[in-house]
């Protein structure tokens, strides 16, 4: 299973969505919707954006907004159905994000968008879409000279390629990424953590987990420093190196990673979350292969209810 921050963009994203400027006197009529106390993860705070934004949209086209602040509108739309697992509505909705925006030369939300849009359909399943969309950010920030920016697009398309399977390849991605990204302080901290465990699981699945562990540690320590030992970003770092070390067959290690990181993932994400319900099935399988029936017994039902409940809500519609 491939964690890094780019598979929990889309909900990060979300928590941190703005429809426009505050001080554009026009945008400034449309509350924003992200509070200090609002949870990204929260299933009525996200139906209540996506119901906003629906909303938000007719007035400001009717209102001439500018083509980029209403892609905006549209992408942060797509961000919330997509944090709702409702995906062909958040493709829906980027798709008419990109329509305003190639219109008009090369720019950065351009790139983001369709790098948002390729997470989104790594999410879906559709990997040669992902694909295609990750070759025309970069080809966009390839066109806009930004260094670090073609490093974060190479690292996107070695997390497409070794979810193909084609290993070899998202290594080679990897590593052109890892050489910019690794140590430049001007990269987000989440980038830095992320361009290291693409590269691990790239090296954990060419039979290099021995090299691919001390990345990893490197990786967790940084999420520590930067979010705190008790945040999601740690948790998620620790989930991955307990990953490697049972690849590894080191599974005395494997099983304390492994559960700090489904137990923090739990915590944050909450148990009907898609991306804790798949980690916890990892868990189930690790559980099973070193003999705790019992407690992978317990693991799986808690699964199961969970993925029913998420099934359920998945079948309900938002207001349009």
């Amino acid at each position: 299973m491939r964690w890094n921050p780019r598979t929990l963009a889309i909900a990060i994203l979300s928590a941190t969505a703005a429809i426009a400027p505050q001080n554009d006197t026009a945008a400034a009529q449309i509350p924003r919707l992200v509070t200090e106390t609002s949870s990204p993860f929260d299933r009525q705070e996200l139906l209540r954006r996506a119901d906003h934004y629906e909303q938000a949209i007719p007035r400001a086209a009717a209102e001439h907004w500018p083509s980029e602040r209403l892609a905006l509108i549209y992408s942060d739309l797509a961000t919330a159905y997509a944090e709702l697992a409702m995906y062909p509505r958040s493709e829906t909705a980027y798709r008419h994000a990109l329509a305003l925006l190639e219109a008009r030369p090369p720019q950065p939300q351009l790139a983001e968008t369709l790098t948002r849009l390729a997470t989104l359909h790594c999410l879906m399943g559709n990997l040669g879409q992902a694909e295609k969309d990750d070759l025309r950010a970069l080809k966009v920030r390839t066109q806009l000279g930004d260094p670090i920016a073609i490093a974060l697009a190479w690292n996107d398309l070695a997390d497409v390629y070794y979810r193909q399977r084609h290993f070899s390849r998202s290594a080679d991605y990897a590593r052109q990424a890892i050489a910019v990204l690794a140590d430049d302080p001007k990269v987000d901290v989440a980038n830095r953590i992320a361009v290291r465990q693409t590269l691990a699981h790239a090296l954990c699945a060419t039979q290099d987990c021995d090299q691919a562990i001390p990345i990893l540690k490197d990786a967790l320590q940084i999420a520590k420093t930067a979010y705190g030992a008790e945040s999601l970003e740690a948790g998620i770092a620790t989930y991955e190196l307990g990953n490697a070390a049972w690849q590894n067959h080191d599974l005395d290690d494997a099983a304390t990673w492994l559960a700090a990181g489904v137990a923090r993932m739990k915590l944050d994400l909450g148990s009907g979350h898609r991306l804790y319900i798949n980690a916890l099935w990892e868990y189930v399988r690790f559980l099973r292969q070193r003999g705790q029936v019992e407690q992978a017994d317990a693991a799986e039902r808690e699964m199961r209810i969970a993925a029913a409940v998420v099934d359920v809500r998945n079948a309900q519609t938002v207001s349009p």
